[in-house]
């Protein structure tokens, strides 16, 4: 299996908790990335600045695709992007 670990940061600017429309709406999408199978896992970090998204057997454009469909994307200071098999 192809796993593609996306590790995001949101800006040091923007508090989580202040946008929380934003946050339900990207719990939506992540839930539907899960029901269609392209979601492997998904961490949150402790502080609530980021998360590690792990997608399952995409190309890495898809991937791409995806993270820019985030409602959270805007507010995003880095995306780093690792291809790892298990």
């Amino acid at each position: 299996m192809n796993i593609t670990a996306v590790l995001i940061t949101i800006k040091d600017e923007i508090n989580v908790d202040d946008i929380p429309e934003v946050l339900q709406q990207e719990r939506a999408i992540i839930q539907e990335y899960s029901a269609k199978g392209y979601m492997y896992d998904l961490l949150l970090r402790p502080n609530r600045n980021g998360a590690l998204l792990l997608f399952k057997d995409l190309e890495a454009e898809k991937v791409q695709e995806l993270i820019n469909a985030l409602p959270l994307f805007p507010y995003l200071k880095t995306v780093e992007t690792w291809p790892f098999i298990k």
